[in-house]
């Protein structure tokens, strides 16, 4: 019972973002069209964060290192993917990349500090949680083009309102990519609750059965 707060702490980010998913692919008009289009440029975002990763991976099976390098190592790692963040900033005229690219950050590496330091059971963690990403990733997005899925509150005029430029399915259908991001966030709290405050070995038998 003493690990389960810091698995639900873990966990709790990106179940609250595949909740705010959820709500805007069922009722977009509580957060607003304009924030609908926001969630859709999350899943991009996301992305950058998700490969990030892969990177501190390697850089926690190194082992030994202290809580204040490990945040050096991430602000370090943080700085350089927030280039890339800057260029969708600029491109859409907008700060929400950069809020966005935060909060995914923090819902990523959360789990680093919610539970004691164990670089064997740290790497294994960002190794399986890496892959689960990935997983979901591909999965979703193929998943939310290929499955006949309800457009639910994206209707045509809400679709109109949004102002979507050029074509694709994104653009067309946007409600596909709110069940791509209420799918994957949800599936990525649930393995960070799943892996977070386990050691090595329970890491790679709780890893073969996600």
């Amino acid at each position: 019972m003493r690990n389960v707060l810091p698995r639900l702490l873990a966990g709790l980010p990106d179940a609250v973002t595949a909740a705010l998913f959820l709500i805007a692919w069922i009722d977009p008009s509580i957060p607003g069209p304009e924030y609908v289009k926001n969630l859709m440029l999350v899943m991009l975002i996301e992305f950058i964060v998700m490969h990030s990763s892969a990177f501190y991976s390697v850089i926690a099976t190194a082992g030994g290192e202290s809580a204040i390098r490990r945040s050096l190592f991430l602000i370090g790692l943080s700085a350089f993917y927030l280039t890339f963040v800057v260029g969708f900033a600029l491109a859409f005229d907008s700060t929400w990349p950069l809020f966005a690219f935060g909060w995914l950050f923090v819902s990523r590496f959360i789990h680093l500090w919610v539970h004691p330091a164990q670089s064997g059971a740290e790497a294994a963690r960002m190794m399986s949680l890496w892959g689960a990403s990935a997983l979901a990733y591909l999965v979703g997005a193929f998943a939310t083009v290929m499955l006949p899925l309800p457009a639910l509150g994206i209707a045509p005029e809400v679709i109109a309102s949004m102002h979507l430029p050029g074509s694709g399915e994104w653009i067309e259908r946007p409600y596909t990519v709110l069940a791509f991001g209420t799918f994957y966030f949800a599936v990525q709290a649930w393995v960070k609750y799943a892996l977070s405050g386990s050691d090595a070995k329970q890491i790679a038998s709780r890893s073969q059965a996600l």
